[in-house]
């Protein structure tokens, strides 16, 4: 096929059976842009990229018979493990004038593309991403609390159109870029290997004064099993997620003002979050208790590792952020 207007890279690993399904829901995305968001024709053309991160299981004809299947795929496999090296040998492969990214344990929405070049163009940016909506096992019937569908992935609180920020930003679950930003502003760092890389990405972005926008109208589902709903792992992400936090607000208020934060902090934890644990502890509501929880072991985390920054009078450098909290607009 020609060069096509975007390139989807879709990693995976040890995943045969739901890369099958990723890759079949983005073979049926729709290709009509509207006619006020198209430039030289109302159709585009994609294809998708697959990066076999070095499967030991039967990913590899899975990813053939994708391939076989439809003149869009291809595949490729990269032997160094991570998805960041996954994802980096994607955009170096990469034929389009905009990349997406995409992981193996997502659906997309029929519109996914559709939407994210017409905001990209609407909006005039080179950085565009959408919502993630869980996709919960069947026979899940629980009122999941805002802190676990933001843990797992799920964009919260995500009515309007908004651009992203230092406190906002997106992953790569869900984004698009234009290839000029990587090659003004580079590739995804190793040193952040599966945790961190996006936001990472995203502030070398800002510095270089790239803007991006979010739109929930772009929406992909993130497949979750049963696994991922048990306390233990939820409290293991959240522990995931708060490395790296203290040293992202250090680096973005900046040695005088970050005392004041970290005063502030302390504050909330004894104010709301402490309270709202008890509160769901004393009625027994389950959901909002690991919620709870979570929060708490972030907080904890964040006022711990934020501690002998109160001392430091330099920017923190080489933090690790976390890549949970992006694309979510849970405070």
């Amino acid at each position: 096929m020609s060069s096509p207007a975007v390139t989807i890279v879709l990693c995976t690993y040890r995943r045969a059976e739901m890369l099958r399904e990723a890759a079949t829901s983005l073979l049926a995305l729709e290709t009509q842009l509207p006619a006020n968001a198209a430039e030289s024709a109302e159709t585009f053309d994609y294809e998708v990229l697959i990066v076999d991160n070095n499967s030991p299981d039967h990913t590899p004809q899975v990813a053939a018979e994708l391939a076989a299947l439809s003149p869009r795929v291809r595949s490729i496999r990269e032997t160094n493990q991570g998805v960041v090296h996954a994802r980096n040998r994607g955009v170096r492969e990469a034929r389009g004038e905009w990349i997406a990214f995409f992981d193996d344990d997502q659906l997309a929405d029929p519109r996914w593309l559709v939407e994210l070049l017409t905001a990209a163009r609407s909006r005039q940016v080179r950085c565009v991403g959408g919502a993630v909506w869980l996709d919960l096992p069947a026979e899940c019937d629980r009122n999941l609390s805002p802190m676990v569908r933001m843990l797992l992935g799920e964009t919260v609180g995500l009515d309007s159109a908004r651009p992203y920020s230092a406190r906002f930003t997106p992953g790569c679950g869900n984004l698009m870029l234009h290839r000029s930003v990587l090659d003004e502003v580079g590739l995804f760092d190793p040193a952040f290997n599966g945790r961190g890389e996006d936001t990472e990405l995203f502030m070398r972005m800002l510095d270089a004064g790239i803007a991006g926008w979010c739109t929930p109208q772009a929406i992909v589902h993130h497949r979750i099993d049963a696994a991922r709903l048990e306390d233990a792992f939820l409290l293991r992400l959240a522990r995931t997620m708060a490395v790296g936090m203290a040293a992202d607000e250090h680096r973005e208020w900046g040695p005088w003002r970050y005392p004041l934060i970290w005063l502030a902090r302390v504050g909330q934890t004894g104010v709301r979050l402490l309270p709202a644990w008890a509160a769901a502890r004393l009625m027994q509501d389950q959901e909002h208790l690991i919620g709870a929880r979570c929060r708490l072991l972030i907080a904890r985390q964040m006022l711990r590792d934020g501690l002998p920054l109160l001392f430091r009078r330099a920017p923190a450098s080489g933090s690790t952020p976390s890549s949970t909290i992006t694309a979510s607009a849970e405070s």
